[in-house]
């Protein structure tokens, strides 16, 4: 769950949208801004995890393994698709379904995670 908040802010920030670069003051102006990034994550998301779920990933993240977002993986797709006059999603959703291919900071913290694990010794009684 933190690494999936902190991969949000991450988007909303540097990583995606640049909010922070907006300089924007004005209350009414900066939550307009606020609805239209909303639907845009929602559809650059959708389009994400489509891609992720119908085994299309490698297409725009040659380091899958490494957790780039949805949010980035939809972006991706969509600028390859419209470069090559592809089609793109007609409709916005999430699977309620688990995550089929969960981020990972690394293939070393992976291996740790999944590997078995011994908490101290086993004592036969004499």
């Amino acid at each position: 769950m933190r690494f999936d908040i902190e991969e949000n802010f991450l988007d909303d920030k540097s990583n995606g949208f640049q909010l922070e670069a907006s300089l924007i003051r004005s209350a009414p102006a900066l939550e307009r801004l606020c609805l239209v990034l909303a639907v845009a994550t929602l559809s650059w998301v959708s389009q994400g995890t489509h891609i992720v779920e119908t085994g299309q990933r490698r297409r725009v993240d040659a380091h899958w393994f490494r957790g780039s977002s949805y949010l980035k993986i939809g972006w991706n797709w969509i600028r390859r698709a419209v470069s090559r006059k592809e089609k793109l999603l007609t409709h916005v959703g999430l699977s309620p379904r688990p995550d089929p291919e969960p981020a990972m900071a690394s293939r070393k913290q992976h291996d740790e995670r999944t590997k078995p694990r011994f908490y101290g010794e086993v004592r036969h009684a004499a």
